[in-house]
């Protein structure tokens, strides 16, 4: 198995990286050489652009934990792991933060979940440690910028209502906005909304930074950390795990850490573990910059999960093959960045596919946008994406030690709150590996929980 290398960097600096890097290579030092087999042709097509790539000696083929993705979760697991001591490599078949962690709004609130709440709260309580000590700067809001719950027809302020007292049981400032106080506090709002509801809440940051911040925290604390590497099966031996099998290697490990999102399920088969966790898309537009806009997050009655609302289902072989299947979830949730664009989303779509879905839903994400903020009508668009974001039937991650598998820990099933739960998640991770006192009650995340077993 073989070190990934990409040089340029810093100028004069030729020191092998353990983290790749998507860069573009300028000069290749004398003591590495060119990828085994394509002698003269050391380059490759990486996420739409041409880098070159080089590879250093042999890495090493064996650590005590192996975590397996590069996300939120998986980050986050490596380097409070590797802060205990442990003998970490993190393995990412693409980049870093190439998946939902780097694929989504980038904003942290309140998750109108009591049940997750502690590890909100401590997730929060780390980024903004994270962010005083990183030379990453992921952009983290110092105050709320605060929500406004549109209301655009009568029956849409009872989900509006329940949003924010969900909200103001955990503590958060909530108030209701008539259509005069809405259009004041946003003009650019369509003038025939009804109100709002105005919650207290909401932090902005870059997801992607805030990622990669915690994969340097964790090669700092010691980690390995190994991309464009993608890990093929989870070996066994006698009764219990021994490592994975990628393709540049096998690496024996005692502990594998399962984080690679809404490609768990097709690695835990690869154990013999059949993972309840299915997965959901989520499209988001970008438009160009704008001068400011809006001051507050704006988004749709009713499009925030709270606890009890169910999770993406699976679906039947009768209903994939329907010739209409069912819809979409379709809501609206823009925000307005420092750089000026406006992000705007949001959908969730059963996903049974790496391969993105037609255009229908991001076409229905734009006509919302234009009909709730007209002004955003004559914006143009810059970019479309989408995230698949690996979720559980309950809506609750999934944290927990594999049932009749030892050494096999799973971490995900986050949904759309991997980067809120992020940093927390990898804590109780890494204090249930570790065999310490948990923060707080793993119970609910577990395998055995009534919802995942009935």
């Amino acid at each position: 198995m073989l070190y990934l290398l990409s040089y340029g960097h810093h100028e004069g600096d030729e020191s092998p990286a353990k983290i790749v890097a998507p860069q573009d290579t300028y000069r290749v030092p004398s003591r590495v050489f060119a990828e085994p087999g394509r002698v003269g042709e050391p380059w490759r097509r990486r996420t739409g652009r041409w880098i070159r790539t080089v590879y250093a000696s042999r890495m090493r083929n064996s650590a005590e934990v192996v975590v397996v993705g590069g996300g939120i979760i998986g980050c986050c697991t490596a380097a409070e792991l590797a802060a205990a001591g442990a003998d970490v490599m993190l393995v990412e078949g693409a980049e870093i933060a190439h998946g939902a962690s780097g694929r989504n709004h980038g904003l942290i609130f309140y998750p109108q979940n009591p049940t997750v709440d502690p590890i909100y709260q401590q997730s929060h309580r780390m980024y903004r440690q994270m962010a005083g000590r990183s030379r990453i700067d992921f952009h983290m809001d110092a105050e709320p910028r605060g929500f406004l719950i549109l209301v655009a027809e009568e029956e849409q302020w009872s989900s509006a209502r329940r949003e924010a007292e969900c909200c103001k049981a955990g503590g958060i400032a909530v108030e209701r906005l008539t259509a005069e106080q809405l259009t004041e506090a946003e003009p650019h709002v369509a003038g025939d909304m009804l109100g709002a509801w105005k919650i207290h809440d909401g932090y902005r940051l870059d997801p992607g930074a805030l990622t990669l911040a915690f994969a340097l925290e964790a090669k700092r604390r010691g980690a390995e950390i190994v991309t464009h590497t993608d890990v093929k099966q989870i070996l066994r031996s006698k009764g219990r795990v021994s490592g994975v099998a990628t393709d540049r290697g096998i690496v024996d490990a005692q502990t594998v850490v399962l984080a690679a999102g809404p490609w768990s399920p097709k690695l835990a088969r690869s154990a013999g573990l059949e993972l309840p966790m299915t997965a959901a898309r989520g499209w988001l537009l970008l438009t160009d910059a704008q001068p400011k806009l809006f001051d507050h997050l704006l988004e749709s009655s009713g499009w925030h999960l709270m606890a009890g609302d169910p999770g993406p289902r699976q679906v039947t072989v009768s209903a994939y093959g329907a010739e209409q299947p069912a819809p979409a979830q379709v809501g609206l949730l823009v925000q307005q960045n420092a750089t000026g664009h406006v992000l705007i989303g949001g959908s969730r779509i059963t996903s049974l596919q790496r391969e993105p879905e037609g255009p229908e839903v991001t076409r229905e994400i734009a006509r919302r946008a234009a009909r709730a903020i007209p002004i955003l009508g004559e914006v143009p668009v810059r970019e479309v994406w989408s995230g698949v974001r690996p979720a559980t039937l309950d809506g609750l991650p999934l944290m927990d030690w594999a049932p009749q598998l030892p050494g096999l820990f799973v971490a995900g099933g986050h949904g759309g709150q991997g980067v809120m739960l992020g940093a927390g998640s990898g804590l109780l991770a890494a204090q249930m590996i570790a065999g310490a006192q948990p923060y707080t009650d793993p119970a609910p995340f577990a395998f055995g929980r009534a919802a995942l077993v009935s």
